[in-house]
């Protein structure tokens, strides 16, 4: 495999590990399944574009983030075994997932149901939390990026495109790493990048699991502008069915000013829960208490690998916020805002295979696992401030409220 347009790999051996199958392709590199003949385990090995692995700057960066990433030991976090390169080619060893991709369920099933929304976006909360925490931005929060097993667990991957906040920027000559379409107003300018960039994507995803859609849709530039200059769209606008609560919700977390937002991706997923009607209150946690309950914290003991330490065993997600509530700061790690168990690839345990499940039930998963790697598109921000004419509309006197 030279580039992501190469042939495929299948059947082949790189290094300890052979490949299996080819189950991801994206701009910066292939993902495989494949098996480590050293520690007889089957992984997911993302091996990026030879381009990739002969630029020097992509080379440090892919470096210190895989360190980065491989520092995080949080239950939604797909943990990183290894990383290295083999034969001049940059290679990642990742856990492989048992689960779909959150992209391909809203595509082959539509919006999914508030409760079910709000317990997905909960378990992605804490795992933004903990990298926020640890000085980590994931800069790529996209439902591509989410993947949900048969029992509603809910991982985040492809840590690959993150960087340690506390570091010195890689991403220089004027780009920028993201996907536009989650992609934070102040994204497109040159502020500086926080944590409120990925509060903001969450958001955008939270919207888009009500709706079914982005909440902005469009070209490239058309999406960029959206983001920095048109009114929030409200969902219940998009979808009459859903609460017109969540209308607040959406807009604080997408709000033009980073300092609007919520303060944590907890505070968002609280506020989110306290737009429910009690009885989705019950159902949202029924969802939480079901996948934790198929993933026991002992499946993970020593899974770690390459230099890094085990997990810990952290305690379960705790009980819901009160709605009372949901305005106050929570720290990371209070009560409500605990990660859940690790887990192994939890077994499907629903029989149904409705084209459009119930509340609360996911689709019966079909084939294989998959681990899908996300695509890092670059964009010229020089180029876009141009284009979008005023950057930071939220540093003007006059500025409209969110709609």
């Amino acid at each position: 495999m030279g580039d992501a347009t190469a042939d495929t790999r299948e059947g082949t051996q790189f290094g300890p590990y052979r490949l299996r199958r080819l189950v991801g392709r994206g701009g910066m590199g292939d993902v495989y399944e494949a098996e480590d003949t050293v520690r007889e385990r089957i992984v997911a090995l993302k091996l990026m574009s030879r381009t990739l692995s002969n630029d020097p700057v992509f080379r440090s960066r892919m470096q210190r983030e895989a360190r980065t990433a491989g520092r995080l030991h949080e239950p939604h976090v797909v943990p990183i075994h290894d990383f290295g390169e083999i034969d001049g080619q940059l290679y990642v060893d990742m856990r492989l997932i048992d689960g779909k991709d959150l992209a391909t369920m809203l595509k082959r099933y539509g919006p999914i149901s508030p409760p079910r929304a709000i317990a997905i976006v909960r378990q992605i909360g804490s795992a933004l939390d903990a990298a926020h925490t640890a000085g980590i931005l994931h800069r790529d929060v996209k439902p591509e990026n989410i993947l949900v097993s048969a029992d509603d667990f809910a991982y985040l991957v492809d840590f690959g495109i993150a960087s340690a906040t506390s570091d010195e920027k890689l991403t220089q000559f004027g780009t920028t790493v993201g996907t536009a379409k989650y992609m934070a107003p102040e994204r497109f300018g040159d502020s500086q990048i926080t944590a409120k960039a990925d509060i903001y994507a969450l958001a955008c995803v939270l919207y888009e699991c009500l709706t079914g859609s982005p909440p902005y849709t469009g070209d490239q530039l058309s999406v960029m502008g959206a983001h920095v200059h048109q009114p929030i769209p409200r969902p219940s606008a998009a979808r009459p069915s859903i609460p017109a609560a969540f209308d607040g919700v959406i807009a604080r977390g997408m709000a033009k000013d980073p300092a609007d937002r919520f303060l944590t991706c907890g505070d968002l997923s609280a506020a989110a829960y306290g737009a429910l009607a009690a009885p989705d209150r019950d159902r949202a946690t029924d969802i939480l208490e079901r996948s934790q309950m198929a993933t026991p914290p002992a499946a993970f003991a020593g899974q770690a690998a390459g230099g890094f330490a085990p997990a810990p065993q952290q305690p379960p997600v705790g009980s819901w916020p009160a709605p009372s509530a949901v305005g106050q700061p929570l720290a990371f790690g209070a009560p409500g805002l605990q990660p859940t168990a690790w887990g192994g690839p939890p077994v499907w345990t629903n029989a149904g295979g409705a084209a459009t499940p119930p509340w609360g039930q996911p689709p019966r998963a079909r084939g294989k696992p998959w681990l899908w790697v996300g695509v890092a598109a670059t964009l010229t921000v020089a180029l876009v401030g141009v284009i979008l004419g005023v950057v930071r509309p939220w540093e003007s006197k006059s500025r409209p409220p969110p709609a």
